[in-house]
């Protein structure tokens, strides 16, 4: 292949495992667990590779910010070991990065900015299934959505995080957003109810599961109401 054809196909080798576990886990669940270290060495020199790429070619695929993210999480998997904690805010943590993107193999991850750094590690624990989710993707969208912050714009909420649970925890259900409609429909519900009760007393027990119980709500004033 000549230069004018660009650089080759990056090879993404599949999520590194913990000695012991399957491929399909990522590098650690906990700052206790043995490492693959030679996994993660291939992930970081990978990552490396395809950012070093992409400063020479910001115009590259998702593909080369998967693999630099990849790398991202080794470096992050061996801080954690370094510092007894996967906390990253925590400074044993600050300190064991900083002292590993020193290190002239890893330090070209330095070289990524603040904002797109932070993004990358709001996808690097469920990469893979961002990557699954980036397949299915039209073409075009596909040119247009390359960077981790385009990325994180349009990717399923589900699959971001703060780059500080660990692999093998799942996500916490968040509770769903409460619209101006949604309380709209809710207040109409009540009063619904509460004339319901003129003709069917028992209507009343409905309330409970609309809006929690109150002890200091009346239920008498409710059906005195509707009454008045």
């Amino acid at each position: 292949m000549s230069s004018k054809d660009g650089p080759p196909p990056l090879e993404i080798p599949a999520a590194p495992c913990l000695v012991g576990q399957p491929a399909s886990s990522p590098h650690r669940d906990d700052p206790g667990d043995e490492l693959d270290r030679a996994a993660i060495d291939r992930d970081i020199a990978n990552g490396a590779k395809a950012f070093r790429e992409l400063l020479n070619n910001a115009a590259l695929d998702w593909t080369h910010w998967s693999a630099t993210i990849l790398g991202l999480r080794g470096l992050r998997a061996l801080a954690f070991a370094k510092a007894g904690s996967n906390n990253l805010r925590s400074q044993a943590f600050r300190d064991a990065i900083s002292s590993l993107l020193r290190l002239n193999k890893c330090s070209i991850y330095d070289r990524i900015d603040r904002q797109a750094r932070s993004d990358c590690y709001r996808l690097m624990d469920r990469l893979e299934e961002v990557d699954a989710w980036y397949a299915t993707l039209p073409v075009d969208e596909k040119i247009r959505w390359k960077h981790p912050s385009t990325i994180v714009k349009h990717c399923p909420r589900q699959y971001l995080s703060g780059g500080m649970r660990r692999h093998n925890q799942k996500a916490k259900d968040k509770k769903p957003a409460v619209t101006a409609e949604t309380e709209r429909l809710k207040a109409l519900l009540i009063q619904v109810i509460k004339r319901l009760t003129k003709y069917e007393p028992d209507a009343l027990q409905l309330l409970d599961q609309v809006i929690p119980s109150d002890p200091d709500d009346d239920v008498g004033d409710l059906a005195g109401e509707e009454e008045r």
